[in-house]
């Protein structure tokens, strides 16, 4: 148990930041402050440092979501099957929070303001690739308020909104619109830099970290320029980063966006001034038509090669070793890819045929010796079972080995982890599914039931993950103990925590996804 100064001294805290004075609320174990303001900034334009205010702020609310809803019900889009999970007699889903252009807040968690001391950082990501998610999906209480350390979350722009790349057709002061969404999270890095003692957070111990789309834009900023120095350790979890939109790729959405509009290329600069529903219109029709074939292939709208903030991708094989220098913890669950079957319920009843029509529809020739290669390692599976597994390996596992070999390769502090855990829920068919890590790092085990089960296994597993990443923001290592370490991911050895009923080291777990799929990665 963690000791700290007592939260009834602190019943309406006030911080103070660079830009003024900010009121939050006490929680059952920490402080929280909502909707804090971290940036400000025009359509497609640089973000701006906030302006400063006199007297206090409530900040006990969270601020605006970004723009991307198109009538998909919470928790998510039809394809998330998190909406099939069973709720509480009597509860209803969470209302959706609004949505504006004006959407740069974050939140923070803290044990305590004022008591001297100077506690690691751990900035989450949300998920949802590019294009949809918010800051205040994940509750930060559970690692504040039980491991000692601050939590900060954030909204940043998104889709068509953070990622129309404009250097091509208007130039000049939209060279960087393709990357507007990754220049708000440096600006809100900065923002935490700058103000985060005021939280009780040590400045110079930062770790950036996400699942899924959060991991992605974690690894971008590993490698880009005007991120460097602002933060000391990354977290990609389930969202590998390998590579990210050509500028030519980039280019084709635009003109695919402008036509949908009504536009033209000579007219590309009134995307600046239309109104923020037709913008979130043309977006949601071009995506519709250019959905990714692949969970490991980007989105229409997402983050571009860029001269200033984005060099060369971050993890392809011949880069430049610029991510080494800041420690990554990586990893992903055993069976990702049954989170978004919520609207394919056929495949989790796949028949032999069926199962290798689809292998076949990725993995082409290759497939047939694939198959077999996984039958003889999971001889039970049914062909539903297989193929879940094999997808998943596929879509994430793979290409987050490949990038914790080029990490390690180039001299970077790597550590790697498997969440094999077996969720319960839906009859047992998820599997350890995509995102289920994120409730046992945050440690939010009695609200995440539905999907985690009974019992006391998910409790052990949140103690063991929440507290690894704490330990990781605070030294660069996960390890428990100098008597229970956890290895450096290395080529020679490949060293992995897998996560099921325990913890346990395992060299090369997933050599099975490299050694008959590796070919097919492309990345």
């Amino acid at each position: 148990m963690v000791t700290r100064p007592a939260l009834a001294d602190q019943a309406e805290p006030v911080a103070q930041t660079r830009y003024g004075r900010l009121r939050g609320a006490p929680l059952a174990n920490c402080l929280v402050f909502r909707g804090i303001r971290y940036a400000t900034a025009a359509r497609f334009m640089p973000p701006e440092p906030p302006a400063p205010w006199s007297g206090i702020r409530d900040a006990v609310a969270p601020g605006a979501s970004a723009p991307q809803t198109n009538a998909s019900p919470p928790p998510g889009p039809p394809y998330v099957i998190l909406a099939q999970l069973p709720r509480p007699a009597g509860a209803k889903p969470p209302p959706p929070l609004p949505e504006s252009e004006d959407c740069l807040f974050l939140n923070v968690w803290t044990p305590a303001l004022r008591d001297g001391r100077k506690r690691p950082v751990l900035l989450w990501l949300h998920g949802g690739f590019f294009y949809g998610g918010t800051g205040s999906t994940m509750d930060g209480s559970g690692i504040a308020g039980r491991g000692d350390a601050v939590v900060v979350s954030i909204n940043h722009r998104l889709n068509a909104f953070g990622y129309t790349h404009l250097a091509d057709f208007a130039g000049g002061e939209f060279k960087s619109a393709g990357n507007a969404g990754m220049m708000d999270i440096a600006a809100a890095l900065r923002w935490v830099r700058d103000n985060i003692e005021a939280f009780g957070g040590d400045p110079k111990r930062i770790m950036l970290f996400g699942s899924s789309g959060g991991g992605m834009k974690t690894s971008f900023l590993m490698a880009s320029p005007p991120a460097k120095g602002l933060f000391s350790r990354a977290g990609v979890q389930s969202g590998p980063g390998l590579r990210f939109m050509e500028r030519d790729d980039a280019s084709a959405v635009t003109e695919r966006l402008l036509k949908t509009l009504g536009l033209t290329s000579a007219s590309a600069a009134d995307l600046a001034t239309i109104s923020m529903e037709r913008l979130l219109a043309g977006y949601h029709a071009v995506a519709a038509e250019m959905k990714p074939s692949r969970f490991i292939d980007l989105p229409c709208f997402a983050p571009v090669i860029d001269p200033a903030w984005l060099p060369r991708h971050p993890f392809s094989p011949d880069a430049a070793p610029g991510t080494a220098d800041i420690p990554m913890l990586i990893g992903s669950n055993a069976q990702e890819m049954s989170f978004f079957w919520g609207n394919d319920p056929a495949a989790f009843t796949l028949d032999e045929a069926a199962m290798e029509r689809r292998v076949e529809a990725f993995a082409g020739a290759r497939s047939a010796d694939i198959i077999a290669a996984y039958r003889r390692a999971y001889p039970p599976a049914t062909p539903a079972r297989l193929y879940l597994q094999l997808f998943s390996d596929y879509s994430v596992t793979l290409p987050a080995m490949a990038q914790a070999d080029r990490h390690s390769a180039a001299g970077g502090r790597t550590y790697a982890y498997r969440l094999d855990y077996q969720s319960p829920a839906l009859g047992g068919k998820l599997g350890a599914l995509h995102t289920l890590e994120s409730s046992l790092i945050f440690n939010t085990v009695d609200a995440s039931r539905a999907l985690l089960g009974p019992g006391p296994q998910p409790e052990r597993l949140a103690h063991i993950m929440s507290g690894a990443w704490v330990r990781f923001a605070q030294t660069g290592d996960p390890s428990m103990s100098g008597d229970d370490p956890w290895p450096r991911y290395r080529g020679d050895r490949r060293s992995t925590l897998v996560l099921d009923d325990g913890a346990r080291m395992v060299d090369d777990p997933s050599a099975l996804a490299r050694e008959t799929m590796a070919e097919l990665l492309k990345a």
